[in-house]
């Protein structure tokens, strides 16, 4: 394919020089008689050899033959649960919110671990120390007028983390377990599902793309009165892993008061697939 980009390349700059000389040419002479320009194919096998000359007899270029696409899809249901959840602490010093969080991050890794989660189902996505500051209204004694002022007010420790759920019917006991042990300090980020192998369906795809394609190819031949040749380029894109994401607004043990378990569906996952094909039109 390479080799084939770089003499399509070298040709179309063959036919350039050619065409100069063409007009060099004809510029160039005199006589009516003289004015009939060469024969084209014989200026380019001149300068640029018989492969020259033949791509302009056979129309070769990169936009010749039957382009078309095709798509495929292929559903599954999720197997895999990711929540990414975890605590949030404010103090007056750095050290005491960091006391809190650390506190309060173990006994949700405890609830976790009640809940069936494996230690290799956590991860640690994000963790940070910084301080917090609030608008204070002031009245400035010098004219009597009113500004606002940034104030400290203390310091705040995000511990975050990302949980796999592999039972999925777990999915809102795993919320509710992380609530119960922490109350306030509670912060659920987020809640998505995948598939964790997702090659059975991107082959189930990838052969509807493919049969698309050839119809749709097949078609286009047909209703422009020509014969469809060999497939000359195929591509694929668009097969990556599915995923399907709830954002939550970060909310505390507030929103989980009631009694009531929380709920948590799963659905279902599509995997698509885009192929790109290129056929020759048969002579």
């Amino acid at each position: 394919m390479v080799q084939a980009l770089k003499q399509s390349k070298k040709t179309l700059i063959l036919l350039g020089a050619a065409l100069v000389l063409i007009l060099a040419v004809a510029c160039g002479t005199n006589s009516s008689e003289d004015r009939t320009p060469a024969n084209i194919a014989d200026i380019l096998s001149a300068v640029g050899g018989p492969e020259a000359a033949q791509f302009l007899r056979s129309g070769s270029g990169a936009n010749t033959g039957i382009w078309v696409n095709g798509t495929g899809k292929a559903t599954g249901d999720p197997d895999l649960g990711i929540i990414s959840l975890g605590v949030e602490a404010l103090a007056d010093s750095a050290a005491e919110a960091r006391g809190l969080a650390a506190e309060a991050i173990d006994r949700t890794i405890s609830s976790l671990r009640g809940n069936n989660v494996d230690d290799r189902d956590m991860q640690t996505s994000q963790f940070s120390i910084s301080p917090r500051y609030d608008n204070q209204e002031v009245t400035r004694c010098i004219g009597c007028r009113v500004e606002f002022e940034r104030v400290l007010i203390g310091y705040q420790v995000n511990n975050t983390l990302t949980v796999k759920v592999r039972d999925l019917d777990n999915m809102g006991g795993i919320i509710d377990g992380a609530t119960e042990a922490v109350g306030n300090l509670v912060r659920i980020n987020r809640v998505s599902f995948t598939i964790e192998d997702t090659k059975p369906l991107q082959n189930e795809a990838r052969e509807e793309a493919i049969a698309d394609m050839l119809t749709k190819a097949n078609a286009m031949a047909e209703l422009a009165g020509v014969e469809l040749g060999k497939l000359v380029f195929l591509t694929e894109s668009g097969s990556g892993v599915p995923q399907s994401i709830s954002r939550i607004e970060s909310i505390g043990a507030r929103a989980f008061a009631s009694d009531q378990p929380t709920s948590i569906l799963a659905g279902e996952l599509d995997v698509n697939v885009n192929v790109q094909g290129v056929f020759a039109i048969a002579p």
